[in-house]
């Protein structure tokens, strides 16, 4: 006989199928991260879609207000501030119940100032909208609904140049 030692053969294959379903725990938590982050990705787009309508709306509305100027004043200048806040309001109120994005209260009226006339007249209109949207895929952490503000000035000009008499 001969003095040769027999060890076992070692193995050095792992057991097949010892791994199977590893991954099983990650899949949903991975689905769940990349629903919220679409989420993020719609729900901010419409957050800023939802802005730039609050803005429009508070430019439209200041518009509605610097429109109320006296006619038969020799210089310009606006009607008594409460039909001024009547008019923006208006606006508010029917742009509010025409189907579109919610806005928040129907008082926008901010008052009217001197900033931004040459003259230093009380002609500048300023309005402040605030817009509601529905939330879409932010929902499923419980945001049920997006805000975005806006604010418009606007002021009535007097007289007309060449391009507008053509």
């Amino acid at each position: 006989m001969t003095a040769c030692s027999s060890h076992p053969p070692r193995r050095s294959r792992r057991r097949a199928g010892a791994d199977d379903g590893s991954l099983a725990p990650a899949v949903p938590v991975l689905a769940l991260v990349l629903l919220l982050l679409a989420g993020l990705v719609v729900d901010a787009s419409r957050q800023l879609s939802a802005r730039a309508r609050a803005i429009a709306y508070a430019e439209e509305a200041a518009r509605a207000g610097a429109a109320a100027v006296e006619l038969d004043a020799p210089d310009l200048r606006l009607l008594p501030e409460q039909e001024v806040a009547e008019r923006v309001n208006a606006y508010c109120r029917e742009a509010a119940a025409s189907g579109g994005p919610v806005l928040v209260g129907g008082d926008c009226f901010r008052g009217t100032s001197s900033e931004g006339d040459p003259l230093g007249r009380r002609i500048v209109v300023q309005a402040h909208v605030e817009v509601v949207v529905p939330a879409t895929l932010l929902g499923i952490v419980g945001v049920r609904e997006l805000r975005a503000a806006g604010d418009g000035r606007a002021r009535p000009f007097e007289g007309t140049d060449g391009q507008d008499a053509a």
